[in-house]
């Protein structure tokens, strides 16, 4: 009699639509993967906005957020709810992803832009060579000094150099006459880095995250109800 109640009262908790949706999330993961598609030029364009002084930046994470959150939102919600983990789990891996592409970019962008920078002094020393020209020799050799000094280099030696140091002094870089620092480095990228994650995390994360299953849903009666 007390296993009947017992069922009883888990199907009412649980609804036979909350059921059905809960025991397909196929629509959730469409939405994922439609995320990580929409985040690629974003991602591009975050990695320039990253750099804006005085952490200004750090708004389009959360802007951008949104834009993700909203598509990922508008593609799963006629699935509504979700699995809690399926959701969290999503979300989290396309947080990452857009963040980490980010910095991907950022680091890929990095030895042009100081190699602009450098082209810019007054004490240029192009040596019969075209400035276009003296900007890729600048970048190439930035790129093989933090592959030597921060292997593997690529972004995580970027990561490495620009938290470590972030600057190139004045004759460490052949060709250049001044001292080439990164826009932010050391505990300031840091701080940005985590900033820019948390509210890239807060702006997709208030779009998707509505879309779990509500709390009073034991997780183990739906699941028991999904196998009838």
């Amino acid at each position: 009699m007390s296993e009947l109640i017992e069922k009883s009262s888990r199907e009412k908790a649980a609804s036979p639509n909350v059921v059905n949706q809960h025991c397909s999330s196929g629509r959730w993961w469409l939405a994922v993967g439609v995320g990580f598609v929409v985040s690629l030029p974003l991602a591009w364009l975050l990695s320039h906005a990253a750099q804006l002084p005085f952490f200004i930046g750090i708004f389009f994470f959360a802007l951008f957020g949104l834009v993700v959150g909203a598509v990922m939102h508008r593609i799963a919600s006629r699935g509504r709810p979700f699995g809690r983990n399926a959701v969290i789990v999503g979300t989290s891996i396309v947080v990452g992803v857009v963040w980490g592409l980010s910095i991907v970019q950022e680091s890929r962008d990095f030895p042009m832009k100081q190699a602009t920078n450098a082209s810019r002094s007054r004490r240029i020393v192009l040596e019969g060579r075209t400035v276009k020209q003296y900007r890729a020799d600048v970048a190439s050799t930035i790129r093989t000094v933090i592959e030597s000094n921060h292997p593997p280099g690529g972004a995580f030696g970027y990561i490495s150099w620009v938290v470590s140091s972030g600057e190139f002094k004045k004759g460490e870089i052949e060709g250049v006459t001044k001292t080439l620092r990164a826009p932010q480095r050391g505990v300031i990228w840091i701080i940005r880095a985590m900033f820019s994650l948390a509210m890239l995390g807060f702006g997709i994360g208030s779009q998707t995250l509505p879309l779990r299953l509500a709390k009073e849903h034991s997780p183990r009666s739906i699941r028991e109800l999904c196998s009838d």
